[in-house]
Protein backbone atom coordinates (compact mmCIF):
# COMPACT_ATOMS: atom_id res chain seq x y z
CA UNK A 1 0.00 0.00 0.00
CA UNK A 2 0.92 3.42 -0.80
CA UNK A 3 0.93 5.93 1.61
CA UNK A 4 1.14 10.22 0.92
CA UNK A 5 2.71 11.60 3.99
CA UNK A 6 2.07 15.33 4.00
CA UNK A 7 5.12 17.01 6.14
CA UNK A 8 4.04 20.55 7.95
CA UNK A 9 7.10 21.06 8.97
CA UNK A 10 9.04 23.94 8.24
CA UNK A 11 12.09 22.28 8.94
CA UNK A 12 11.45 19.27 6.17
CA UNK A 13 13.23 15.71 6.99
CA UNK A 14 15.11 17.26 10.37
CA UNK A 15 11.87 17.40 12.06
CA UNK A 16 11.00 15.31 15.37
CA UNK A 17 7.95 14.98 13.57
CA UNK A 18 9.29 12.92 10.62
CA UNK A 19 11.17 10.43 12.98
CA UNK A 20 7.76 8.97 13.62
CA UNK A 21 7.30 8.60 10.42
CA UNK A 22 10.58 6.84 9.73
CA UNK A 23 9.85 4.75 12.46
CA UNK A 24 6.52 3.82 10.73
CA UNK A 25 8.32 2.98 7.39
CA UNK A 26 10.71 0.38 9.32
CA UNK A 27 8.60 -0.89 11.02
CA UNK A 28 6.28 -1.78 8.21
CA UNK A 29 8.77 -2.39 5.13
CA UNK A 30 5.83 -3.96 2.84
CA UNK A 31 3.83 -0.39 2.30
CA UNK A 32 5.80 2.46 0.61
CA UNK A 33 6.04 6.16 2.05
CA UNK A 34 6.01 8.78 -0.27
CA UNK A 35 6.65 12.22 1.64
CA UNK A 36 6.16 15.69 0.59
CA UNK A 37 7.51 18.21 2.34
CA UNK A 38 4.72 20.70 2.38
CA UNK A 39 6.10 23.09 5.10
CA UNK A 40 9.65 23.20 3.69
CA UNK A 41 8.51 24.13 0.43
CA UNK A 42 5.49 26.58 0.43
CA UNK A 43 7.10 28.95 -1.53
CA UNK A 44 7.94 26.86 -4.00
CA UNK A 45 4.73 25.45 -4.29
CA UNK A 46 2.61 28.72 -4.14
CA UNK A 47 4.51 30.08 -7.13
CA UNK A 48 4.81 26.86 -9.42
CA UNK A 49 1.68 24.99 -9.92
CA UNK A 50 3.92 22.28 -11.57
CA UNK A 51 5.30 21.63 -7.96
CA UNK A 52 1.68 21.67 -6.59
CA UNK A 53 0.58 19.88 -9.24
CA UNK A 54 3.19 16.80 -8.55
CA UNK A 55 2.26 16.91 -4.84
CA UNK A 56 -1.49 16.23 -5.85
CA UNK A 57 -0.14 13.83 -8.25
CA UNK A 58 1.25 11.63 -4.94
CA UNK A 59 -1.67 12.12 -3.39
CA UNK A 60 -3.88 11.00 -6.28
CA UNK A 61 -1.92 7.92 -6.51
CA UNK A 62 -1.64 7.07 -2.79
CA UNK A 63 -3.66 4.17 -0.73
CA UNK A 64 -4.31 6.64 2.31
CA UNK A 65 -2.46 9.76 3.30
CA UNK A 66 -0.89 10.71 6.62
CA UNK A 67 -0.59 14.59 7.89
CA UNK A 68 2.26 14.20 9.98
CA UNK A 69 3.03 17.82 11.46
CA UNK A 70 4.28 19.53 14.82
CA UNK A 71 1.54 21.69 16.44
CA UNK A 72 2.26 25.63 16.05
CA UNK A 73 0.22 27.62 18.16
CA UNK A 74 -2.79 25.56 19.04
CA UNK A 75 -3.19 24.25 15.30
CA UNK A 76 -1.06 23.08 12.36
CA UNK A 77 1.93 25.79 11.06
CA UNK A 78 1.01 28.90 8.51
CA UNK A 79 2.67 26.63 5.88
CA UNK A 80 0.48 24.06 5.95
CA UNK A 81 -2.48 26.17 6.13
CA UNK A 82 -1.38 27.52 3.47
CA UNK A 83 -1.38 24.26 1.14
CA UNK A 84 -4.48 23.37 2.50
CA UNK A 85 -5.69 27.08 1.22
CA UNK A 86 -4.45 26.47 -1.77
CA UNK A 87 -5.87 22.76 -2.30
CA UNK A 88 -9.42 24.52 -1.95
CA UNK A 89 -8.55 27.62 -4.23
CA UNK A 90 -7.05 25.34 -7.18
CA UNK A 91 -9.58 22.62 -6.62
CA UNK A 92 -7.62 20.00 -5.88
CA UNK A 93 -9.80 18.46 -3.67
CA UNK A 94 -10.76 15.68 -5.68
CA UNK A 95 -7.37 14.22 -5.71
CA UNK A 96 -8.17 13.34 -1.97
CA UNK A 97 -11.72 12.16 -1.89
CA UNK A 98 -12.21 8.91 -0.87
CA UNK A 99 -9.14 7.97 0.45
CA UNK A 100 -8.86 7.17 4.22
CA UNK A 101 -6.46 9.60 6.42
CA UNK A 102 -5.01 9.92 9.15
CA UNK A 103 -2.71 12.56 11.54
CA UNK A 104 0.33 12.26 13.61
CA UNK A 105 1.52 15.31 15.91
CA UNK A 106 4.64 16.22 17.95
CA UNK A 107 4.12 19.15 20.65
CA UNK A 108 4.24 19.17 24.35
CA UNK A 109 0.77 18.56 24.47
CA UNK A 110 -0.46 21.91 24.73
CA UNK A 111 -3.56 22.27 22.68
CA UNK A 112 -2.64 19.07 20.21
CA UNK A 113 -6.03 17.94 20.10
CA UNK A 114 -7.27 21.08 18.63
CA UNK A 115 -4.65 20.44 15.44
CA UNK A 116 -5.71 17.06 15.04
CA UNK A 117 -9.54 18.36 15.55
CA UNK A 118 -8.87 20.52 12.43
CA UNK A 119 -7.22 18.29 10.41
CA UNK A 120 -10.24 15.62 11.10
CA UNK A 121 -12.52 18.22 9.57
CA UNK A 122 -10.53 18.99 6.72
CA UNK A 123 -10.06 15.86 6.09
CA UNK A 124 -13.98 15.26 6.01
CA UNK A 125 -14.27 18.77 3.99
CA UNK A 126 -12.09 16.84 1.25
CA UNK A 127 -14.31 14.05 1.23
CA UNK A 128 -11.89 11.52 2.81
CA UNK A 129 -12.40 9.04 5.44
CA UNK A 130 -10.93 9.91 9.05
CA UNK A 131 -8.99 6.81 10.27
CA UNK A 132 -7.79 8.35 13.75
CA UNK A 133 -5.03 10.71 15.22
CA UNK A 134 -1.78 9.83 16.98
CA UNK A 135 -0.63 12.71 19.03
CA UNK A 136 3.04 12.54 20.81
CA UNK A 137 5.05 14.61 23.29
CA UNK A 138 8.22 15.35 20.90
CA UNK A 139 10.33 12.51 22.99
CA UNK A 140 7.88 9.64 23.29
CA UNK A 141 9.80 7.76 20.14
CA UNK A 142 12.95 7.56 22.61
CA UNK A 143 10.72 5.08 25.00
CA UNK A 144 9.79 1.57 23.80
CA UNK A 145 6.48 1.44 25.41
CA UNK A 146 5.58 4.39 22.79
CA UNK A 147 7.26 2.78 19.92
CA UNK A 148 4.53 -0.47 20.81
CA UNK A 149 2.06 2.07 20.68
CA UNK A 150 3.25 3.91 17.54
CA UNK A 151 2.99 1.07 16.01
CA UNK A 152 -0.56 0.27 16.99
CA UNK A 153 -1.73 3.53 15.73
CA UNK A 154 0.03 2.47 12.22
CA UNK A 155 -0.96 -1.07 12.02
CA UNK A 156 -4.90 0.17 12.32
CA UNK A 157 -4.41 3.12 10.28
CA UNK A 158 -3.29 1.06 7.45
CA UNK A 159 -5.95 -1.67 8.34
CA UNK A 160 -8.48 0.54 8.10
CA UNK A 161 -7.52 1.95 4.63
CA UNK A 162 -7.27 -1.56 3.13
CA UNK A 163 -10.67 -2.80 4.60
CA UNK A 164 -12.47 0.72 3.62
CA UNK A 165 -15.39 0.41 6.23
CA UNK A 166 -18.00 2.88 6.16
CA UNK A 167 -17.33 5.51 8.67
CA UNK A 168 -19.50 8.48 10.04
CA UNK A 169 -18.34 11.60 9.66
CA UNK A 170 -17.81 13.79 12.88
CA UNK A 171 -18.02 17.57 11.69
CA UNK A 172 -20.73 19.31 9.67
CA UNK A 173 -20.22 20.86 6.27
CA UNK A 174 -18.84 24.54 6.64
CA UNK A 175 -19.59 25.84 2.78
CA UNK A 176 -22.26 28.33 4.19
CA UNK A 177 -21.87 31.36 2.17
CA UNK A 178 -23.01 34.28 4.16
CA UNK A 179 -25.14 37.16 2.77
CA UNK A 180 -24.53 40.34 2.38
CA UNK A 181 -23.90 42.82 5.04
CA UNK A 182 -25.31 45.99 4.88
CA UNK A 183 -25.25 47.92 7.77
CA UNK A 184 -27.02 50.85 8.80
CA UNK A 185 -26.54 54.35 10.19
CA UNK A 186 -23.26 54.79 11.51
CA UNK A 187 -24.06 54.70 15.37
CA UNK A 188 -22.60 57.67 18.01
CA UNK A 189 -19.53 56.72 19.22
CA UNK A 190 -18.65 55.52 22.90
CA UNK A 191 -16.28 57.79 25.30
CA UNK A 192 -13.71 55.53 25.32
CA UNK A 193 -11.69 58.03 27.47
CA UNK A 194 -8.23 56.87 27.03
CA UNK A 195 -8.50 53.56 26.05
CA UNK A 196 -6.56 52.58 22.76
CA UNK A 197 -8.66 50.38 20.15
CA UNK A 198 -6.72 48.27 17.81
CA UNK A 199 -8.42 46.52 14.60
CA UNK A 200 -6.25 44.04 13.34
CA UNK A 201 -8.32 43.43 9.78
CA UNK A 202 -7.44 40.35 6.81
CA UNK A 203 -10.68 42.29 5.30
CA UNK A 204 -10.63 42.33 1.63
CA UNK A 205 -11.85 45.82 -0.26
CA UNK A 206 -15.29 45.02 -0.18
CA UNK A 207 -16.24 42.36 1.62
CA UNK A 208 -18.72 41.94 4.27
CA UNK A 209 -15.69 41.90 7.19
CA UNK A 210 -14.43 45.10 5.46
CA UNK A 211 -17.86 46.55 6.58
CA UNK A 212 -18.24 45.06 10.00
CA UNK A 213 -14.80 46.63 10.74
CA UNK A 214 -16.27 50.05 9.47
CA UNK A 215 -18.96 49.81 11.96
CA UNK A 216 -16.84 48.79 14.82
CA UNK A 217 -14.23 51.20 14.35
CA UNK A 218 -17.12 54.20 14.51
CA UNK A 219 -18.80 52.78 17.76
CA UNK A 220 -15.20 53.92 18.93
CA UNK A 221 -14.95 57.12 17.34
CA UNK A 222 -11.36 58.56 17.13
CA UNK A 223 -9.99 55.60 19.81
CA UNK A 224 -9.70 53.33 17.28
CA UNK A 225 -7.58 52.61 14.64
CA UNK A 226 -7.70 50.24 12.18
CA UNK A 227 -4.34 48.08 11.05
CA UNK A 228 -4.63 46.08 7.84
CA UNK A 229 -2.24 42.65 8.65
CA UNK A 230 -0.26 43.05 5.67
CA UNK A 231 1.22 46.12 7.19
CA UNK A 232 2.74 43.89 9.80
CA UNK A 233 5.12 42.94 6.85
CA UNK A 234 5.93 39.54 7.29
CA UNK A 235 8.45 37.71 5.05
CA UNK A 236 8.08 34.18 5.86
CA UNK A 237 6.30 31.74 8.21
CA UNK A 238 7.71 30.59 11.82
CA UNK A 239 10.71 27.89 11.07
CA UNK A 240 10.71 26.43 14.41
CA UNK A 241 14.04 27.18 14.76
CA UNK A 242 14.08 28.21 18.25
CA UNK A 243 16.52 30.88 17.65
CA UNK A 244 13.71 33.11 19.69
CA UNK A 245 14.21 30.80 22.85
CA UNK A 246 17.30 32.33 24.43
CA UNK A 247 16.56 36.02 24.72
CA UNK A 248 12.83 36.80 22.53
CA UNK A 249 15.24 37.84 19.24
CA UNK A 250 13.53 36.23 15.87
CA UNK A 251 16.02 34.85 13.49
CA UNK A 252 14.07 37.22 10.71
CA UNK A 253 15.03 41.01 10.38
CA UNK A 254 11.65 41.97 8.44
CA UNK A 255 10.03 44.17 11.35
CA UNK A 256 7.76 42.22 12.62
CA UNK A 257 8.96 42.70 16.34
CA UNK A 258 8.87 46.40 15.89
CA UNK A 259 5.24 46.08 14.41
CA UNK A 260 3.98 43.87 17.10
CA UNK A 261 5.57 46.00 19.92
CA UNK A 262 5.08 49.10 18.59
CA UNK A 263 0.76 48.49 17.26
CA UNK A 264 -0.06 45.42 19.25
CA UNK A 265 1.25 45.94 22.83
CA UNK A 266 0.21 49.07 23.50
CA UNK A 267 -3.84 48.50 22.50
CA UNK A 268 -6.12 48.23 25.66
CA UNK A 269 -8.59 46.31 23.45
CA UNK A 270 -7.58 44.08 20.26
CA UNK A 271 -10.00 42.99 18.11
CA UNK A 272 -9.04 40.56 15.34
CA UNK A 273 -10.56 40.65 12.12
CA UNK A 274 -10.44 38.11 9.87
CA UNK A 275 -12.54 35.61 7.08
CA UNK A 276 -13.01 31.51 7.66
CA UNK A 277 -10.58 30.01 4.97
CA UNK A 278 -10.42 26.18 5.39
CA UNK A 279 -12.03 26.34 9.20
CA UNK A 280 -9.77 28.70 10.40
CA UNK A 281 -9.03 32.03 10.05
CA UNK A 282 -6.35 32.76 6.95
CA UNK A 283 -2.80 31.63 6.13
CA UNK A 284 -1.61 34.95 6.56
CA UNK A 285 -3.44 35.67 10.22
CA UNK A 286 -1.81 31.89 11.33
CA UNK A 287 1.46 33.05 10.83
CA UNK A 288 1.05 36.54 12.06
CA UNK A 289 0.34 34.25 15.55
CA UNK A 290 3.12 31.93 14.86
CA UNK A 291 5.44 34.41 14.46
CA UNK A 292 4.45 36.04 17.58
CA UNK A 293 6.16 33.15 19.01
CA UNK A 294 9.38 35.63 19.44
CA UNK A 295 8.14 35.71 22.91
CA UNK A 296 8.36 32.37 23.80
CA UNK A 297 5.52 30.85 26.01
CA UNK A 298 4.44 34.04 28.40
CA UNK A 299 1.00 35.50 28.33
CA UNK A 300 1.86 38.93 26.13
CA UNK A 301 -1.35 40.16 26.15
CA UNK A 302 -2.33 40.08 29.97
CA UNK A 303 -4.89 42.12 31.04
CA UNK A 304 -6.15 43.34 27.19
CA UNK A 305 -9.84 42.81 25.96
CA UNK A 306 -9.79 40.95 22.99
CA UNK A 307 -12.96 40.07 20.40
CA UNK A 308 -13.23 39.17 17.17
CA UNK A 309 -15.15 39.53 13.70
CA UNK A 310 -15.93 37.04 11.49
CA UNK A 311 -16.91 36.56 8.36
CA UNK A 312 -18.07 33.08 7.54
CA UNK A 313 -20.02 29.89 9.46
CA UNK A 314 -18.43 30.80 12.75
CA UNK A 315 -21.03 28.53 13.85
CA UNK A 316 -19.53 25.22 11.89
CA UNK A 317 -16.25 25.81 13.23
CA UNK A 318 -16.24 24.68 16.46
CA UNK A 319 -12.73 24.05 16.47
CA UNK A 320 -12.06 27.52 15.34
CA UNK A 321 -14.12 29.31 18.51
CA UNK A 322 -12.29 26.76 20.77
CA UNK A 323 -8.99 27.79 19.67
CA UNK A 324 -9.64 31.45 19.12
CA UNK A 325 -10.90 31.38 22.65
CA UNK A 326 -8.01 29.31 24.33
CA UNK A 327 -5.72 31.58 22.85
CA UNK A 328 -6.98 34.77 24.48
CA UNK A 329 -7.33 33.25 27.90
CA UNK A 330 -3.80 31.72 27.82
CA UNK A 331 -2.48 34.85 26.96
CA UNK A 332 -4.04 36.38 30.44
CA UNK A 333 -6.53 38.11 28.29
CA UNK A 334 -10.69 38.44 28.60
CA UNK A 335 -12.23 36.86 25.78
CA UNK A 336 -14.87 40.02 24.79
CA UNK A 337 -16.61 38.34 21.99
CA UNK A 338 -17.20 37.11 18.99
CA UNK A 339 -19.76 38.38 16.07
CA UNK A 340 -19.80 36.67 12.46
CA UNK A 341 -22.30 37.77 9.71
CA UNK A 342 -24.24 34.96 8.94
CA UNK A 343 -27.70 36.58 9.83
CA UNK A 344 -29.76 37.38 7.02
CA UNK A 345 -30.67 40.40 8.63
CA UNK A 346 -28.19 43.23 8.38
CA UNK A 347 -29.50 45.18 11.25
CA UNK A 348 -28.81 42.04 14.07
CA UNK A 349 -25.03 41.85 12.66
CA UNK A 350 -25.01 46.12 13.40
CA UNK A 351 -26.69 45.40 17.03
CA UNK A 352 -24.19 42.54 17.74
CA UNK A 353 -21.31 44.76 16.48
CA UNK A 354 -22.41 47.89 18.64
CA UNK A 355 -23.14 45.35 21.47
CA UNK A 356 -19.99 43.67 21.31
CA UNK A 357 -17.66 46.62 20.85
CA UNK A 358 -19.88 48.48 24.36
CA UNK A 359 -19.21 45.18 26.31
CA UNK A 360 -15.16 45.10 25.53
CA UNK A 361 -14.94 48.73 26.42
CA UNK A 362 -17.18 48.60 29.66
CA UNK A 363 -14.89 45.37 30.81
CA UNK A 364 -11.43 47.40 29.42
CA UNK A 365 -12.64 50.62 31.97
CA UNK A 366 -13.17 48.05 34.87
CA UNK A 367 -10.44 45.98 34.58
CA UNK A 368 -12.09 42.74 34.45
CA UNK A 369 -10.56 39.52 33.58
CA UNK A 370 -12.41 36.40 33.51
CA UNK A 371 -11.37 33.76 36.26
CA UNK A 372 -9.00 31.23 34.14
CA UNK A 373 -11.21 27.94 33.43
CA UNK A 374 -9.57 24.92 31.86
CA UNK A 375 -7.40 26.11 28.93
CA UNK A 376 -5.72 28.15 31.04
CA UNK A 377 -4.95 26.49 34.19
CA UNK A 378 -4.48 23.61 32.49
CA UNK A 379 -2.30 24.72 29.68
CA UNK A 380 0.00 26.99 31.66
CA UNK A 381 0.61 23.63 33.71
CA UNK A 382 1.45 21.83 31.07
CA UNK A 383 3.59 25.38 29.86
CA UNK A 384 5.15 25.29 33.60
CA UNK A 385 6.47 22.00 34.08
CA UNK A 386 7.37 21.33 30.21
CA UNK A 387 9.80 24.80 30.78
CA UNK A 388 11.10 23.78 34.06
CA UNK A 389 12.00 20.59 33.47
CA UNK A 390 13.21 19.82 29.98
CA UNK A 391 13.21 23.58 28.11
CA UNK A 392 14.42 25.76 30.77
CA UNK A 393 18.11 25.51 29.23
CA UNK A 394 17.25 26.68 26.20
CA UNK A 395 14.01 28.74 26.41
CA UNK A 396 16.27 31.28 28.86
CA UNK A 397 13.82 34.22 28.13
CA UNK A 398 10.48 31.70 29.43
CA UNK A 399 12.58 30.49 32.49
CA UNK A 400 13.77 34.17 33.49
CA UNK A 401 10.02 35.45 33.07
CA UNK A 402 8.21 32.35 34.73
CA UNK A 403 11.03 32.86 37.82
CA UNK A 404 10.18 36.63 37.79
CA UNK A 405 6.19 36.46 37.91
CA UNK A 406 5.70 33.84 40.28
CA UNK A 407 4.64 31.17 37.25
CA UNK A 408 6.97 28.53 39.08
CA UNK A 409 3.51 27.69 41.29
CA UNK A 410 4.16 24.21 41.92
CA UNK A 411 1.56 22.55 44.91
CA UNK A 412 4.91 21.16 46.65
CA UNK A 413 6.61 24.62 47.08
CA UNK A 414 3.58 24.97 49.38
CA UNK A 415 5.12 24.11 53.07
CA UNK A 416 2.19 25.24 54.87
CA UNK A 417 -0.71 23.52 52.75
CA UNK A 418 1.48 20.26 53.21
CA UNK A 419 1.97 20.11 56.10
CA UNK A 420 -1.74 20.77 56.99
CA UNK A 421 -3.11 18.27 54.36
CA UNK A 422 -0.62 15.65 56.08
CA UNK A 423 -1.69 15.93 59.31
CA UNK A 424 -5.75 16.15 58.24
CA UNK A 425 -4.68 12.87 56.29
CA UNK A 426 -3.41 10.96 59.29
CA UNK A 427 -6.47 12.35 61.38
CA UNK A 428 -8.77 10.69 58.86
CA UNK A 429 -7.58 7.41 59.38
CA UNK A 430 -8.69 7.31 62.88
CA UNK A 431 -12.48 5.70 62.91
CA UNK A 432 -14.07 7.77 64.82
CA UNK A 433 -12.38 11.33 63.35
CA UNK A 434 -13.24 9.66 59.68
CA UNK A 435 -16.92 9.02 60.96
CA UNK A 436 -17.41 12.29 62.29
CA UNK A 437 -16.06 13.68 58.64
CA UNK A 438 -18.22 11.72 56.67
CA UNK A 439 -21.21 12.90 59.09
CA UNK A 440 -20.99 16.30 58.45
CA UNK A 441 -18.63 16.78 55.19
CA UNK A 442 -20.90 19.37 53.51
CA UNK A 443 -20.92 21.70 56.72
CA UNK A 444 -16.90 21.26 56.77
CA UNK A 445 -17.12 21.96 52.85
CA UNK A 446 -18.37 25.07 53.82
CA UNK A 447 -17.34 25.99 56.86
CA UNK A 448 -13.92 28.49 55.88
CA UNK A 449 -16.14 30.18 53.64
CA UNK A 450 -18.48 31.95 56.73
CA UNK A 451 -16.35 34.78 57.63
CA UNK A 452 -16.08 35.83 53.88
CA UNK A 453 -19.37 37.89 54.49
CA UNK A 454 -18.66 38.99 57.60
CA UNK A 455 -15.10 40.36 56.54
CA UNK A 456 -15.38 41.05 53.18
CA UNK A 457 -13.63 44.46 52.18
CA UNK A 458 -15.14 43.98 48.85
CA UNK A 459 -18.73 44.15 50.45
CA UNK A 460 -17.88 46.47 52.87
CA UNK A 461 -17.04 49.00 50.10
CA UNK A 462 -20.27 47.66 48.32
CA UNK A 463 -22.64 48.21 51.14
CA UNK A 464 -20.85 51.70 51.66
CA UNK A 465 -22.35 53.19 48.31
CA UNK A 466 -25.45 54.99 48.18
Amino acid sequence: MKICVLNGSPKGRQSITMQYVRFLELAFPAHTFVTEDIGLRIAAIEKDEKEFAKIIASVSSADAVLFATPVYYLLVPAQLKRFIELVFTRNAASAFSGKYAASLTTSIHFFDHTANAYLHAISEDLGMNWAGAFMAKSEDLLFEKHQRNLVLFGQDFFDTAARRPEIQKTYPPADHESPEYRPGPVPLPFDAGTKNVLILSDATPGSNLEKMVGRAASCFGKAASIVPLEEAGIKGGCLGCCRCAFDNTCIYTDGFREFFEETIQPADIIIYAGPIRDRYLSAAFKQFFDRSFYRGHVPYLEGKQVAFLIQGPLSRCSTLREVLTAFVTVQGANPAGMVSDESPVSGLTDARIDALCGHALRLAESGYIAPAGFPRTGGLKVLRDEIWGNMRAMFKADHAYYKAHGMYDFPQNDPVSRIRTSLFSLLLALPPVRREAEQHTKEHMIEPFARVFTDSPVLRERLKKP
